[in-house]
């Protein structure tokens, strides 16, 4: 039987400005995406698991529309490498999702980013519910998340479109999303 520990993000001055826009209710959900991708590369293994041969495996896969059972068989075949990481396995769900007909508009390397911006969200969102926070109810919170998760994903989209990074390698594209990503 396997076991999960949720970890908190860590108490630096990046995180606490994410902190800050899960408080107030005047800062957009864009910003907070902003502040969720600033704090986020401050984290060298993120940029070192983000440039693996596995999730740039999963990427270029992803640009071939595949059939389910097909994609089921490559993350198989990328799960017995050995080489897992949390953005290795957010790369594989973004094969999943896509294969599933998840997210038809989106690129792979989209529904990999909002991935992981749900994972950085869902890190500490949980811890700001209630009267003296910008979500009051939990119904609140699902539709902040979303929207911090949809803003991401509408800029990956822009971000590729004008960088024309539709198809190229990953080693060139991924740095071009994380460094506009931080851009407002």
């Amino acid at each position: 039987m396997g076991t999960s520990v949720s970890h908190r993000s860590p108490d630096t001055t990046g995180w606490k400005a994410v902190a800050a826009c899960y408080t107030f209710r005047n800062i957009p959900p864009e910003r907070t995406a902003m502040e969720i991708w600033r704090a986020a590369t401050k984290d060298s293994a993120l940029i070192d698991q983000l440039s693996s041969p596995a999730v740039a495996a999963c990427v270029a896969r992803g640009f071939a529309v595949a059939a389910q059972p097909e994609t089921a068989r490559a993350v198989r075949e990328l799960s017995l490498t050995q080489r897992n990481t949390i953005v290795g396995e957010f790369a594989k769900r973004a094969m999943l999702v896509k294969s599933a007909g998840g997210h038809p508009n989106e690129s792979h390397a989209t529904v990999l980013f909002r991935q992981l911006t749900d994972y950085y969200v869902a890190r500490d969102i949980a811890g700001y519910v209630g009267a003296n926070f910008r979500c009051k109810t939990l119904s609140e919170l699902r539709s902040f998340k979303r929207s911090i998760s949809d803003s991401v994903a509408k800029k990956v989209q822009t971000i590729e479109r004008q960088e024309r990074l539709e198809g190229r390698n990953w080693t060139e594209a991924y740095p071009v999303i994380l460094r506009r990503l931080q851009q407002p």
